[in-house]
């Protein structure tokens, strides 16, 4: 099999950063396909923790060469930061990254903009990461933006700039009454900052397509998650673009028919930053409790992040999405103290007004998430460190029963499960599960 896409089944901060190192160790491509900086992917080796988040996660795979797709947003200044972070680590980038001329470039005064909104929002905010993701994907969608590929040709370059911050300066005027961002200077900062992409510039898609044509291994990494698609998430409590599997033929420039598996990453219990919709979110010290076992913080934001149980009808939906071939359960561990495991099985739909019962649904519906109350069911818990384990049956009885109890739930077999959060703490848990692990 020469491809594999890695998707987050929730609602991102599922630990794709992990899976994505493990399954690249053999990988030729490692490609990006949606997302920005607001994506915090986070890999630990040998001690050391690397936080990436607009270069791919194969990036700390020597043997593979990494891509960021035209369905990637770009922040030339945080990607220049974030490459010499790497390089301060020891990780060699240079010829290993390709950024595609078609990407969209993140500016100064989208990441002012979108602040500005959130603030005004009020009770109304969506819960952005601050990034500029949503000004510079409206930028994009009116066909105004600014590309990578305009970093060849500096008239051509400087010219949309100005347009562009001339537009931005009368919002921050006249909608927020905000002051403008001085030209000249911005100007200046922002080319001289923009000088190791222009260096990166290229046919994303092209290479990608010639790998496969080639029958070279390319794992597709995608970032959020499934819940937080621009279509099929909980909008408007969603980021801007297709998260799925359905965002790769888009945001490369490759044909749909050549993806042949999937791998839905979850955690063994359910986060979320930002707002929206959470049927199984724990409130009070339940929840503080799990956000304190799991280190649940944002590793771009740095965000408390809201924590509730497994939700079967949230992953099950994503598994009917997407077709997953299988799934990466991470996170397992961080129940290892718990005596009791609570767990959705699916929901109770809240009557509407003039209706006499709701009925049981099995799937998570976005359109009618307010309505949904959670039926749960209670595992036992293994009360067993699982950190040391290097194999499915060092796992703990109880533990094993949990996975195989998620598995019948979202009707998706589990091919790796994660219990630390150092690189070599992953297991396999039945060979051949992934075409892709056997034929590596």
């Amino acid at each position: 099999m020469p491809d594999l896409t890695v998707v987050g089944a929730q609602w991102g901060d599922e630990g794709k950063g992990k899976v994505v190192d493990c399954l690249s160790r053999t990988a030729r491509l490692v490609v990006r396909y949606q997302g920005g900086p607001n994506a915090g992917h986070t890999v630990r080796a040998r001690g050391r923790e690397t936080i990436l988040h607009q270069v791919p996660s194969g990036i700390l795979s020597p043997g593979a060469k990494c891509v960021i797709g035209c369905g990637c947003v770009v922040d030339p200044e945080l990607l220049a930061e974030e490459l010499a972070g790497l390089a301060r680590a020891g990780v060699r980038t240079r010829g290993r990254l390709v950024v595609d001329g078609r990407a969209h470039l993140i500016m100064r005064w989208h990441r002012r903009l979108d602040r500005l909104r959130e603030e005004r929002a009020g009770a109304g905010r969506i819960g952005t990461t601050g990034r500029g993701i949503g000004p510079v994907s409206t930028d994009k969608v009116d066909r105004v933006g600014i590309r990578a590929a305009d970093l060849l040709d500096e008239d051509a370059f400087q010219a949309k700039f100005k347009r562009n911050l001339a537009a931005a300066n009368w919002l921050l005027m006249e909608k927020f009454r905000a002051d403008p961002i001085p030209q000249r200077r911005l100007m200046a900062d922002c080319w001289q900052a923009t000088r190791p992409l222009a260096a990166m510039v290229g046919d994303g898609g092209a290479l990608v397509n010639e790998a496969l044509e080639n029958g070279r291994r390319v794992l597709f990494e995608g970032a959020q998650g499934v819940h937080l698609d621009i279509d099929l998430g909980t909008y408007p409590y969603v980021t801007c673009s297709s998260t799925g599997v359905n965002g790769v033929a888009s945001g490369v420039g490759v044909s749909p028919l050549w993806l042949t598996e999937a791998v839905g990453v979850v955690k063994a219990y359910t986060t979320r930053v930002g707002e929206g919709p959470f049927p199984t979110e724990l409130a009070g010290a339940e929840g503080d409790t799990l956000r304190v076992l799991g280190g649940e913080f944002g590793a771009t934001t740095g965000r408390a992040r809201r924590c509730g149980w497994f939700d079967a009808g949230l992953v099950r939906s994503s598994v009917r999405y997407n077709r997953f071939t299988a799934l990466a359960l991470t996170k397992l561990d961080v129940l290892d103290s718990l005596v009791e495991i609570p767990l959705a099985t699916g929901y109770r739909l809240r009557p509407q007004a003039g209706e006499t019962r709701g009925g049981v649904v099995e799937h998570f519906d976005a359109t009618r998430a307010a309505r949904l109350e959670p039926l749960y069911e209670t595992m036992t818990g293994w009360r067993t460190p699982t950190g040391h384990c290097r194999s499915w049956r060092e796992l703990p009885l109880a533990a094993r029963r949990y996975v195989r109890r998620l598995e019948e739930l979202v009707e998706c077999p589990v091919a790796l499960v994660s219990i630390g959060s150092d690189r070599e703490q992953i297991i396999e848990v039945k060979k051949g599960a992934l075409q892709w692990l056997k034929s590596g």
